[in-house]
């Protein structure tokens, strides 16, 4: 992992950042509230970035590097999600964006929901043309293929990928999904609501993210498809 971060930080002459780099950044500290990877924030005398080391596990987890390079280029234009300096398959260095993240408290606030909402329904208005739309029952099952029968019985098997195959099968246009849009990945400033950590976004079900706000009129069997997708990520890990 140091390894890494290192050559991140040789590699800071690639790094497109809006203000001046005039020698390699120094680490002020890594941040603490990361499940999947390591994040560090790096300063140079005229700014901050964040940088990413990516897991080894990135396949594992099913996430597509590639994939959230290319929906966080089509996003740069919103300003909703941090501005992307250097990316690569194992790297990934952004915008530092100060402020606070969303709590279950202030998902209550009218304010912060109506711009969190405003925020979701412009980010799903952007298209991204090629990107193929996530197959809820193929993503389970690369999950239900790295555990063993100890883990998951057959019984509950079955159920994810009936839940999911119905998710699939009903009438929905897919659209931009940040997929694990937590409280602690939604930050909040004067400048308003931003979006992080895309790792896991693809083409998805358009009132998935909206869970955030609110489960009611949500069709079950896409709660049922969080739960499970939640509970197979834990699995895999252990």
């Amino acid at each position: 992992m140091q390894q890494r971060l290192q050559q991140a930080l040789c590699n800071w002459q690639q790094w497109r950042t809006p203000f001046e780099l005039a020698h390699q950044p120094r680490v002020v500290r890594e941040f603490s509230n990361g499940l999947t990877n390591r994040t560090f924030l790096v300063a140079a005398d005229k700014g901050q970035a964040v940088v990413r080391i990516n897991s080894v596990d990135s396949l594992k987890l099913g996430i597509n590097r590639q994939r959230e390079g290319n929906i966080l280029h089509h996003l740069q234009a919103t300003s909703l999600v941090p501005e992307v300096y250097y990316n690569d398959q194992h790297i990934m260095v952004s915008e530092f964006i100060e402020g606070s993240s969303l709590s279950d408290k202030s998902l209550k606030n009218t304010e912060i929901r109506d711009s969190l909402y405003m925020a979701l329904s412009q980010i799903q208005s952007i298209k991204i043309p090629g990107e193929k739309p996530r197959n809820y029952l193929e993503y389970c099952r690369d999950y239900l293929g790295q555990l063993s029968n100890k883990t998951l019985s057959t019984t509950v098997t079955g159920q994810i990928e009936t839940v999911a195959s119905a998710v699939d099968n009903d009438d929905w246009q897919a659209v931009i999904c940040h997929h694990d849009l937590v409280p602690d990945n939604i930050i909040a400033n004067d400048r308003g609501i931003f979006i992080i950590d895309w790792e896991y976004a693809a083409l998805g079900h358009p009132q998935l993210d909206f869970l955030v706000l609110d489960e009611k009129g949500i069709p079950s069997s896409l709660l049922e498809l969080k739960q499970a997708m939640d509970t197979l990520w834990l699995a895999v890990q252990q």
